[in-house]
């Protein structure tokens, strides 16, 4: 299937960001994981090309290929039931966006995109109530973030709920990209998940 979530690091050169590609942005435009960035153009990162069923395009820029250095690339597509990668709208409002996934969220990354906003990161080990605002930064080196009052998550059977009013998360008009993994994964051939207990 066609991608729908690319990150590549050089492996042999530090200097090098990690570079992201997510649906939302499209081919032209280039994410960093390790940057508070938003979404940015450049044509030499994925090459103006939008990912196939079988082939994701790289430019010429260091980042995604040297000529001579080794990467590593991982690539990801919504699976029902599994995963998903996908982008929402905030509101501003404590009373958040709900965002439907189809699946108890086990593991959550949030990244504002259209403006500056860091990889905020959630999961159900390390906190297993709601509201969750225990979170890790994926740009940040820091220690976790316990039960921060702003940065709020609902993790519910069918997805995650917006809690916050930090513009980490729920700016009124802003986007946000996701990737979520459920809790417990249960797919088959045209088959949804079974949430309840």
């Amino acid at each position: 299937a066609k991608p729908e979530w690319i990150i590549v690091k050089d492996l042999d050169a530090s200097v090098y960001a990690w570079m992201v590609y997510h649906k939302s942005s499209g081919a032209t435009k280039y994410l960093q994981l390790n940057a508070t960035d938003g979404e940015s153009t450049l044509s030499t990162i994925w090459n103006n090309t939008e990912p196939t069923n079988s082939v994701f395009s790289i430019g010429t820029n260091g980042s995604v290929n040297s000529g001579t250095n080794n990467y590593i690339a991982y690539v990801w597509h919504s699976v029902d039931g599994f995963s998903k990668f996908e982008k929402y709208t905030g509101n501003g409002s404590t009373d958040g966006t709900f965002v439907y996934t189809g699946f108890a969220p086990r593991f959550l990354i949030i990244k504002r995109i259209n403006t500056t906003g860091g990889w905020f990161m959630w999961d159900t080990e390390r906190q297993r109530f709601n509201p969750n605002g225990t979170y890790l930064e994926a740009q940040r080196d820091s220690a976790e973030d316990v039960q921060n009052s702003t940065v709020y998550i609902d993790f519910v059977s069918n997805g995650f709920k917006i809690r916050g009013t930090s513009s980490a998360l729920n700016t009124s008009s802003s986007t946000y990209a996701y990737m979520a993994f459920a809790e417990h994964p249960f797919v088959g051939d045209g088959t949804s998940p079974v949430t309840a207990r």
